[in-house]
């Protein structure tokens, strides 16, 4: 339908095309946020080796762990208006290949002050990946399919959590700790040239079909010269919408959980459980396949359930709470587990159920941003998120270290966390924003 004369909708364009090249670009995201997720979590399945061979305590290594988070945390504001501005394409292919470059050079670090330095410019360059993700999907992938396509680049994560322990652990048991950065590093840099040489937007890739380009446009409308109408949003404005402060809350608490789990598990089955370096290896990945299982099922339950008339606010407010709740009911359970079986069982089903409901967490930014806009809503999306995972290391690695808190005591502060995370998630809308009079 015509607006004015200078726009059509394209919403009757729901036929499925017979091309798939939006798949490939969402593959392209996923296997990117897996090496994404190897080069991060490669230091916390080393932290057993590395304490060992500097040693450092586990309160030491919970501060090289959040170094990290530092940079990263610090730079999603630029990095979100930086892809407002030129795009994901030269933004995450040339961030693939710093990342990469940076997770080589740790294999220089000669203690603490090092280590330091090198997490800190890691987190640096690995900023641009998931508010790239979510401003490419937005672009990519219509309402009806973006729950999937989101889980498929999240759930890379947990694929990431879930091959990094035995790779890393075998590498490190036949070459020593360095050589596994190395390796892991240089995975990066060849994703980021692959990125750098195929990526383009929709209506510029080579393999793109008018077909496709309607269906991918299906939710948009769309001017008469094929360009797509937006209604911009300023980046300094968007906290002031209540939407989106509820959302970046409840996603700092969401992160705060999951980086516990992603970098202590490896410390926490060796030290509390009494498994061996290659024992630990294969245990810890267990929970995080179960999660890449689960979030990709996920997704296709919740687009399903779109498909049949659930509203994008139902999916999202549903799928975040069975997530957090679940979380807190299963990470009470792992607190009581005596033996590293029963340890590992109650971990896999929290990452599990966490992992279904997280299937629309990073379809959230995709959703309510204006279009075009998603890697600036994932930047303060994963801005305030990541204080969350910037506290979630430090925190656990005093409790760690001071008796008689434990590890049970870190993961009391995650059951609490995730109830108030919930509570968070399903008091609010997910609908795309509209300016406010003072915006438009």
């Amino acid at each position: 339908m015509s607006n004015g004369n200078s726009t059509m909708s394209t919403t009757q364009s729901v036929v499925k095309p017979a091309t798939h090249t939006r798949w490939y670009i969402v593959f392209m995201l996923a296997l990117g946020t897996v090496v994404n997720y190897i080069d991060r979590v490669n230091f916390g399945v080393a932290t057993p080796t590395l304490m060992k061979e500097f040693g450092l305590g586990a309160t030491e290594m919970g501060v090289l762990m959040s170094a990290f988070f530092w940079s990263y945390t610090l730079t999603m504001i630029p990095v979100g208006a930086l892809l407002n501005k030129i795009g994901p394409h030269k933004v995450l292919g040339w961030a693939g290949i710093a990342w990469g470059a940076v997770t080589m050079s740790m294999a220089a670090c000669q203690g603490f002050y090092s280590f330091m330095v090198i997490r800190i410019g890691l987190g640096l360059t690995e900023a641009p990946a998931f508010p790239a993700n979510a401003r490419v999907v937005s672009v990519w992938v219509p309402k009806r399919e973006r729950t999937f396509a989101s889980a498929m680049f999240d759930c890379s994560a947990r694929a990431g959590n879930a091959f990094a322990p035995p790779i890393v652990a075998y590498i490190i048991a036949l070459w020593g700790w360095k050589s596994s950065f190395v390796i892991t590093g240089g995975m990066a840099v060849i994703w980021g040239i692959w990125w750098l040489m195929t990526y383009h937007e929709p209506h510029k890739h080579p393999r793109i079909t008018k077909e496709e380009l309607d269906y991918i446009r299906q939710d948009e409308v769309v001017k008469e010269d094929g360009s797509v109408h937006a209604h911009h949003i300023p980046m300094y404005r968007l906290l002031t919408y209540p939407v989106i402060l509820k959302a970046v809350i409840a996603y700092a608490l969401y992160l705060y959980i999951w980086v516990v789990f992603t970098f202590w598990i490896p410390t926490f089955l060796m030290k509390a459980k009494g498994l061996s370096l290659k024992e630990m290896g294969i245990a810890a990945s267990i929970p995080f396949i179960v999660g890449v299982l689960m979030e990709l099922i996920g997704g296709k339950v919740f687009d399903k359930w779109y498909d049949k008339g659930a509203t994008i606010t139902m999916l999202r407010r549903t799928g975040m709470g069975i997530g957090m709740f679940g979380a807190a009911l299963f990470i009470g359970l792992t607190m009581t587990a005596d033996t590293a079986f029963w340890a590992v069982f109650w971990m896999s089903c929290f990452m599990g159920i966490f992992s279904f409901g997280a299937s629309n967490v990073w379809a959230i930014p995709s959703d309510i941003a204006p279009y075009g806009q998603a890697g600036g809503v994932g930047g303060i999306y994963n801005f305030v998120g990541n204080f969350g995972a910037l506290f979630g290391p430090m925190v656990t690695g005093w409790f760690v270290d001071h008796s008689p808190y434990g590890f049970n005591g870190a993961f009391a502060i995650c059951v609490a966390f995730a109830i108030v995370g919930g509570i968070l998630y399903i008091w609010n809308d997910y609908e795309r924003l509209q300016p406010k009079a003072k915006d438009a």
